[in-house]
């Protein structure tokens, strides 16, 4: 510093030149900018970390402009932005318990999330990965995670999800059985429920079970209702969608709760009978007619070849990248053994077949994706879409015989496996669902009566709510017969008078076309 200007101090490193006030924030600003290494000889030694996060305390960016709002730089720079660096001891410190189980949870997290092996622990790569992200952390062994860890983590998780179950005051199932690549089967339950908190539809699945004996309803039935049970909500299950096979239609009907058959699972059927496939079919190689089963045959061994042949696929490839061609049509391969040539490929009149599909098979596609929400209900949905397929299949204009022939059976069977969804016989949900879905009422019945006779249910129910008593409206009666001055008194008598004219299912059809006189 300058005798003569005690206003301006110098850098003895840089002879930089600074006026200074009555503090000195805008000269270890400036040590800090520019000469870090002097100022911290002692931490360059040190790996030290930096966080991004600007929630944590310790990782806040500092203004450099208001750090010397008194004092002007003599010498113009480039204002870098610096990051105070976390604590070395959260780094090099003994792990905490905390910080322990953090680490383990994030590590089932990850295995359960991207459906890793428990045996992941033990390659070398991860855990060379681990020591290198870091060297504190040691990674548990498979036998520890899978007898210890996960154990704990699961029953942390079953508390939570256990939490959402108990406040959720109505719940629905969905349930499938399945076959695993060792021919072991198991059957799946997920519970589907409004969270009352967030006001929005949760879906988690409560269980996996093995099958261990023959899949008969009775046996089904007795697997579910113990799930159920243990996780205590079977007495607020209101429904159940499973397939359409007898064995689990038997089962839900034993457990006393409403089946709702699986949409989805309908529409399969409905393709799968239009093309008259099945494993019979895909095994018989003496079919030569040149009919639609021949030709799906033949592009069954095209994807085939394609798949086991190295020096095919990527001559494929190329001439993808040739043509400008991102994707080609995926045939399911169904227990087809490899080939041995090269398999025989469609002529000109089999590839207008092939197109014509196309077109008539799409629409089944759309309904399958747009009824496969898990954010919000679909139930009302599915008459709408059902017509809308129908409207859409009668358009269509096949070129060949054989999908004039495949147009006619997707009709035809659409027709006769949901022909009873608007009644209130069978599946009277559906019809329910859409009359109080506001966007819908009766608009979207294929059928006027069905539309009239799912609104009297409806009103039937209101009318059974309606009839409820109500505990406070009998306390303000006895409050007024005590009061004898009460000024209310005359209203009431009055409102007494209305409502003994009237009756529940009035009041519940008034409620009704109230409802259905709100425009759309």
């Amino acid at each position: 510093m300058d005798p003569n200007k005690p206003n301006v101090a110098v850098c003895t490193l840089c002879k930089t030149s600074y006026k200074r006030a009555n503090s000195t924030s805008n000269l270890l600003d400036h040590l800090n900018r520019k000469h870090f290494t002097v100022l911290n000889w002692d931490r360059m030694h040190v790996n030290e970390e930096r966080e991004e996060d600007e929630n944590t305390p310790g990782t806040s960016e500092v203004n450099t402009s208001a750090v010397i709002p008194r004092a002007e730089i003599v010498t113009t720079g480039p204002i870098v932005t610096r990051q105070k660096q976390m604590v070395l001891s959260n780094r090099f410190g003994t792990v905490s318990e905390h910080q322990l189980k953090d680490f383990h949870e994030a590590i089932v997290r990850m295995i359960a999330e991207d459906l890793q092996p428990l045996s992941i622990v033990e390659n070398s790569g991860f855990r060379r990965m681990i020591k290198l992200l870091d060297s504190r952390y040691e990674i548990p062994s498979r036998r520890t995670l899978g007898r210890t860890i996960i154990p704990q983590i699961m029953e942390k998780v079953k508390g939570n999800v256990q939490i959402l179950l108990n406040a959720a005051s109505h719940i629905a199932i969905t349930t499938d059985i399945w076959t695993s690549m060792n021919t072991d089967s198991f059957m799946t339950l997920t519970a589907h429920f409004v969270d009352t908190n967030l006001r929005e539809l949760k879906t988690v699945v409560l269980c996996t079970k093995k099958l261990e004996s023959n899949h008969t309803g009775v046996h089904l039935s007795q697997v579910m209702s113990k799930e159920l049970t243990e996780w205590n909500i079977l007495n607020k299950v209101v429904a159940i969608v499973t397939d359409g096979a007898a064995n689990i239609k038997l089962a839900v009907r034993l457990m006393d709760i409403p089946q709702v058959p699986c949409t989805a699972h309908r529409l399969n059927l409905i393709v799968q009978q239009s093309l008259d496939i099945s494993e019979e079919d895909e095994q018989d190689d003496t079919d030569e007619t040149g009919g639609l089963k021949n030709i799906l045959k033949k592009c069954r061994n095209i994807v085939a070849f394609f798949k086991r042949s190295e020096v095919g696929n990527r001559l494929l490839i190329e001439k993808q990248k040739q043509l400008g061609i991102n994707k080609l049509l995926k045939v399911k391969l169904i227990r087809y053994a490899a080939a041995a040539k090269a398999p025989t490929f469609l002529d000109h009149d089999e590839w207008n077949i092939v197109e014509d599909i196309i077109p008539l098979l799409r629409p089944f596609n759309c309904l399958t994706v747009e009824l496969s929400a898990e954010q919000y209900p679909t139930i009302s949905k599915v008459i709408p879409l059902i017509r809308g397929l129908q409207g859409s299949l009668v358009t269509k204009i096949p070129r060949t015989p054989i999908d004039q022939a495949l147009k006619t059976n997707l009709i035809s069977n659409t027709t006769k496996r949901f022909d009873g969804f608007e009644k209130q016989t069978l599946t009277p949900k559906f019809s329910r669902a859409i009359l109080l879905d506001p966007r819908f009422k009766k608009v979207a019945f294929g059928v006027e009566d069905n539309a009239n006779e799912a609104e009297k249910y409806v009103i039937s129910e209101i009318a059974d709510l309606l009839d409820t008593p109500n505990a406070a409206n009998v306390v303000n009666e006895e409050i007024i017969h005590e009061q004898v001055d009460n000024v209310w008194e005359f209203l009431q008598s009055k409102v007494t008078s209305i409502q003994s004219q009237s009756t529940v299912t009035s009041s519940a059809t008034a409620l009704m076309r109230q409802y259905l006189n709100i425009p759309h």
